[in-house]
């Protein structure tokens, strides 16, 4: 039985209540932060995009070769196979929901046009039936389309979203877990989920998944998340789904997240005011033998791509490194006559 349905009788912990008011604070930040990137915003967004690809390619295990999965979220190269489809509409996804997130809807029909956005190279997806417990002398009498399970579900949440009866990011947490469990369609009900969930959490304005990846953090903390969402699903059908441990996972994830970007945002605005190149270089003359760019990128992560390449030309001139490869995944090595060597 839904959660949503059952949520007055969900009593919030005190220290859920504590991590909830220590987001609302980090929410507060969310005009800063952006004044501070200012016209990088686009491009920034752009990469999270990238790297929420990625790793929910991982999640999902789509059978791709690294390689070919960095050509299609970086370059946009043509699918040649069912999985890489399925990843290059994934991007396409996570591109509309990082743009409109405002305006999209998450009703039953919203749902159902993003399932068959995602799997177009599959069978149409459908809504399943769920059995009504009742006697009844016609088999379609003792049946119910959990379209109609999912709508009741989210129309009593859009009424307490309507009078601000309940907190919004737990309540969207709940609707999540009754998505999860009423499974409404014949298949893909899990990875509707996962975009259900990234959707609810930038509606809840958790827009420091606007600079850093939702599903990385997701990906290094999955299979908490799993046995969290397990315990929460126990006994959802009788109407006493235990959620106190999923609601106070993600909290804390999410703490995690707008941490995390206060880090990347200050690393951001001290490289602004430097020269973007020599900070590169001061990076580089810090690392062991060998180093790559995702190293470069890992400590500034935006600084556009020519900037790198700019910084390891100059360096590579001057002989204080050299390239140990080609491609996209060279690695680079640095030569102690230039550099101090402790």
């Amino acid at each position: 039985m839904s959660s949503i349905l059952n949520i007055n009788r969900f009593i919030i912990p005190n220290d859920v209540i504590v991590t909830i008011a220590k987001l609302n604070r980090w929410i507060g930040q969310n005009q800063k932060f952006l004044d501070i990137v200012k016209t990088d915003v686009e491009r920034i967004v752009e990469q999270t995009i990238e790297r929420d690809s990625y790793f929910l390619s991982k999640i999902l295990s789509l059978d791709i070769s690294d390689a070919r999965t960095r050509l299609i979220i970086t370059k946009n190269s043509a699918p040649r196979t069912k999985d890489e489809t399925t990843l290059f509409n994934v991007k396409e996804m996570l591109t509309l929901f990082q743009q409109k997130h405002a305006t999209l809807n998450y009703q039953s029909n919203d749902l159902l046009n993003l399932v068959n956005s995602l799997f177009p190279h599959y069978p149409t997806v459908k809504f399943d039936y769920s059995s009504t417990d009742k006697k009844a002398l016609l088999q379609s009498q003792a049946i119910r389309s959990k379209r109609i399970i999912l709508d009741e579900v989210v129309a009593h949440m859009d009424v307490l979203i309507q009078k601000e009866a309940f907190e919004k990011i737990t309540l969207f947490l709940h609707f999540f877990v009754d998505f999860y469990n009423i499974a409404p369609f014949v298949s893909n009900n899990e990875i509707t989920a996962l975009f259900l969930l990234y959707l609810l959490i930038l509606k809840a304005d958790l827009h420091c998944f606007r600079y850093i990846s939702f599903f990385e953090l997701l990906y290094e903390n999955f299979e908490e998340y799993q046995i969290e969402l397990n315990n929460a699903s126990f006994n959802w059908k009788e109407g006493f789904s235990q959620t106190q441990g999923f609601v106070r996972f993600m909290n804390n994830l999410f703490l995690k997240g707008y941490e995390k970007t206060y880090h990347i945002i200050k690393e951001y605005k001290f490289d602004a005011n430097l020269n973007k190149g020599d900070n590169i270089e001061n990076t580089i003359s810090k690392f062991n033998d060998v180093f790559t760019k995702e190293d470069i990128r890992l400590i500034h992560p935006y600084v556009s791509e020519s900037t790198i390449n700019r910084a390891l030309i100059k360096l590579r001139d001057k002989g204080l490194i050299k390239p140990t490869g080609k491609g996209r995944s060279a690695k680079w090595m640095r030569i102690y006559k230039g550099f101090n060597h402790e």
